[in-house]
């Protein structure tokens, strides 16, 4: 079975920071996601990310923010032949419980959203931030773990966050704590991974509701806060990302992909297909190869 979730241990990892080289680690990185926050300098050649339903092409000098729990993946962008960036992940709630400004720092990470809050930082965006020192100092604290490292380190990942929020603040779409009670938390990421390996199931949101012994219109409701996508949607975008994963990582025919992630009628699932991904299968498989 396929599934999307990558699990990373917050008590033994609760930050990685190094430098990836697509020479010794080669792309693509396949659709996955995880509780982390991961972010990435690119420092030479261009890549092509997903997130969550739309792509974007970074070259060198800029970076990109994946947000915890959206689904995304690295690859090569199509006339590249070598990338070189550094990669940061973390545990949001490993960072001091910051409640300044009226926001609860670690509840408002969860909830970046890639609709409303910018995750691509141009260039010159990242030069104005003076992103690159941090990123340095970050991964040298990271690699020589010295006495009162993980303070410093900290430190440099408040610096780029904040960065990030007065971007967004300019953006009209400053950060804030979601509208979604305390208690729904855990429910919703355990629909989230209960989803990631029963996608091939016949899944209704009524079904999930019950699980987390919510009415329909409360558990739709603090789905879409959540997560930012209806729960159909959710459904639908891990269902074709898994899809794009086997095609692209497997010999397996259209019909054979499209039933092992729950479609039944294959032309209705290139249709999904290229309604998220903006291409038909056949197309993603050529344009990989």
């Amino acid at each position: 079975m396929n599934t999307l979730y990558e699990y990373i241990d917050p008590i033994t990892s609760p930050y990685e920071a190094f430098c990836s080289d697509s020479q010794k680690w080669p792309l693509p990185i396949p659709s996955h996601w995880h509780y982390y926050i991961e972010i990435i300098y690119i420092l030479e050649g261009t890549i092509t990310c997903t997130l969550g339903n739309s792509t974007i092409t970074a070259c060198a000098g800029s970076v990109v923010l994946f947000p915890p729990k959206c689904i995304h993946s690295i690859a090569l962008s199509c006339k590249g032949t070598h990338a070189r960036y550094d990669v940061i992940k973390f545990d949001p709630d490993t960072l001091p419980a910051l409640k300044t400004d009226g926001l609860n720092l670690r509840v408002a990470l969860h909830s970046i959203n890639p609709a409303l809050h910018r995750c691509f930082f141009s260039p010159k965006e990242v030069a104005q931030m003076q992103l690159l020192p941090l990123f340095c100092d970050i991964l040298e604290e990271y690699e020589k773990k010295e006495l009162a490292y993980s303070m410093i380190l900290i430190a440099d990942l408040l610096k780029i966050l904040g960065a990030f929020a007065r971007v967004w603040k300019r953006d009209g779409n400053a950060l804030s704590s979601p509208a979604i009670h305390p208690s729904y938390a855990l429910s919703f990421d355990l629909v989230a991974e209960y989803i990631d390996t029963h996608y091939f199931e016949n899944l209704s949101v009524e079904k999930l509701a019950s699980m987390c012994h919510m009415s329909h219109s409360t558990f739709s409701l603090n789905f879409y806060r959540r997560y930012g996508m209806t729960c159909k949607e959710y459904i639908t975008a891990t269902r074709i990302n898994v899809a794009e994963n086997m095609l692209l990582f497997s010999n397996h025919d259209i019909a054979f992909i499209a039933q092992e992630v729950g479609y039944n009628d294959s032309s209705y699932f290139i249709r999904c297909y290229k309604h998220l991904k903006g291409i038909t299968p056949n197309q993603a498989r050529k344009n990989r190869r």
